[in-house]
């Protein structure tokens, strides 16, 4: 990834938006309740407290393993991280205006609908929908060129959040149509190649090396630190890495 100030594309295949294949050392995969580590079930039990879970992800991210668990309680949409060890990690709730809204471009802010209207080039926009990602509004344009589906998300003062394309099985890379055969077998599927921005950002804080990963939204994803003298330290590594796949 590259540093601060700077957009980074991560790209990942979607396939019938229930996997997701993605490159930057990042592997998501969907399991049940009885998959995941006790310690796990037990965070999640009682986080949703009886309320009806709707999904939970495994993901390896870097070598470090964690679980985000989603879950409707008392009509709110609920989504949980947590570590291999039972700790939660995060807790985020959906507003209740999080519902998509369809509108028209000319309802779209002039900074959002000039950067959807850059993105889309000669294409004709055929869909505007507004959504509040994480408490933040956003705007999701579509537009088609040659017969090929086109997604744009931005904010309201037109950043980037991410791209969309939908793309034949073929034109994806040779490893990931391996991964999907083995998957899906000769099932019919919808393969998405997603730009997604972030920023990283790395500074010192108090004399230790702070790393921060924020979306264009403000949205932090993870942040982390470490002593000056702890890059290289092999051990400390393979302790850390043992402790996350306890």
């Amino acid at each position: 990834m590259t540093k601060a100030s700077v957009w980074l594309p991560l790209i990942g295949l979607s396939v019938m938006g229930t996997v997701t294949l993605a490159a930057w050392a990042v592997d998501e995969q969907e399991v049940t309740l009885d998959q995941v580590p006790a310690a796990v079930k037990a965070t999640i039990l009682k986080e949703s407290a009886g309320g009806k879970i709707t999904e939970i992800e495994r993901e390896t991210k870097n070598g470090k393993v964690t679980y985000e668990a989603e879950f409707m309680l008392n009509g709110q949409e609920i989504e949980i991280k947590i570590a291999p060890d039972g700790t939660l990690l995060g807790r985020e709730v959906e507003d209740e205006g999080d519902d998509e809204d369809d509108l028209t471009l000319d309802q779209v802010p002039g900074p959002a609908r000039a950067a959807l209207l850059r993105l889309a080039g000669d294409a004709k926009i055929v869909e505007v929908e507004r959504e509040k990602e994480h408490g933040v509004v956003v705007y999701e344009a579509a537009w088609v060129v040659n017969g090929t589906k086109h997604e744009a998300e931005v904010t309201a003062d037109g950043a980037l959040i991410e791209t969309e394309q939908t793309i034949p099985v073929d034109q994806a890379p040779a490893a990931v149509r391996a991964a999907i055969a083995k998957r899906f077998g000769n099932a019919k599927v919808v393969v998405e190649k997603t730009m997604i921005v972030i920023y990283e950002v790395e500074g010192k804080i108090g004399g230790k090396n702070v790393e921060l990963v924020v979306f264009p939204t403000g949205r932090i994803h993870e942040e982390g630190g470490h002593d000056d003298g702890d890059d290289g330290d092999d051990g400390d590594d393979d302790d850390d890495d043992d402790d996350d796949h306890d």
